[in-house]
Order: structure tokens, then C-alpha cells, then sequence
């Protein structure tokens, strides 16, 4: 692996690392995103330096994410990992899930706690009125996204 290559895999790791994920599964789906085919867990193991155990473990982590989708080969048992073809506006959907969730509760919070002070109430109002504001715009953007792109699902990057 060159070190521009390597070096945008570790980034990939910090990067995720910094959203809550362990940073070996940023460095698969580093090393994924920017891999024509998908890698098994051999290849993935021996590519990053790392256990084959941490790699499955990671790999499925990802793969419960919908970040990374897990194949199989004709003639061939081991499991292959690559991104998906439609990655962003998936991920996307995954993260509007996430707010739609923590949406409600907010909302649920607002209505039925015994909450007697304006100022918890005005904030939770406002983080309501602002996720409702937020999610709602990100929906008719990705709309947008994918009408411009004629309704096909974007490629997965290739860099090698």
C-alpha cells in the first residue's frame, strides 16, 4: 500500500474514532472505500496490520451500521466486505433515523414530564423545533441530490 493510501486510512480511522466508533473499523472502511473490490477478512487483516479477530469484529460493527455490506463468492466461503454502491444517500437515512429517534424523545420529554420551569421547556421546544427544522431539510436536500443524479445510486469511491 503507498503511503498516500495509508495515510488516508488512518485519517479514515481518526475521523470515525471521533464519531463514537472504534478506530479500526474507520481504518476498514478507509481501506474499503478506497479498494476497487471487496476484501475478506484475511485480506482486510493482512492490509492493515491487524488481527483477523478485530477485523471480523469491526467489520460487523460497520456492517450493522449499513456502512459496509457483507458478500459472498461463488465456489468460496469466506464472507467479503465493500462499501455500497449507494453509501452517502444510505448513510444519510441511517443518521435521519437517528435524529427522528432522538426527535421523539425530546418531544415526548416536552409533553409528558412534569416540567414546571419555562426555561427546560423553551429548550426543549427549541431542540425539537430545530431537529424537526433540520431533518426536514436534509430530507428535501438528499430529494434533491438524488433527482440530480437522475435517481441512480451514487458509485462507491475507488482510489488505488
Amino acid at each position: 500500500m503507498n503511503g498516500q493510501i495509508a495515510h488516508f486510512i488512518e485519517r479514515m480511522g481518526l475521523a470515525l474514532e471521533s464519531d463514537g466508533l472504534p478506530r479500526i473499523a474507520g481504518r476498514i472502511f478507509g481501506l474499503l472505500l478506497v479498494s476497487e473490490d471487496a476484501l475478506s477478512l484475511d485480506e482486510l487483516a493482512a492490509e492493515l496490520g491487524v488481527s483477523k479477530a478485530s477485523v471480523s469484529t469491526n467489520a460487523r460493527l460497520l456492517e450493522q451500521r449499513a456502512v459496509l455490506e457483507r458478500i459472498s463468492r461463488p465456489a468460496d466461503r469466506r464472507d467479503y466486505y465493500r462499501v455500497p454502491p449507494d453509501l452517502f444517500s444510505h448513510m444519510m437515512e441511517q443518521r435521519l433515523a437517528r435524529w427522528s429517534r432522538f426527535h421523539s424523545a425530546i418531544a415526548g420529554a416536552r409533553t409528558s414530564l412534569p416540567i414546571r420551569s419555562q426555561e427546560v421547556l423553551q429548550r426543549l421546544e427549541e431542540f425539537e423545533e430545530a431537529y424537526s427544522y433540520m431533518s426536514r431539510t436534509i430530507r428535501e436536500a438528499l430529494a434533491h441530490w438524488q433527482a440530480a443524479r437522475g435517481g441512480r445510486p451514487a458509485r462507491a469511491g475507488v482510489l488505488q
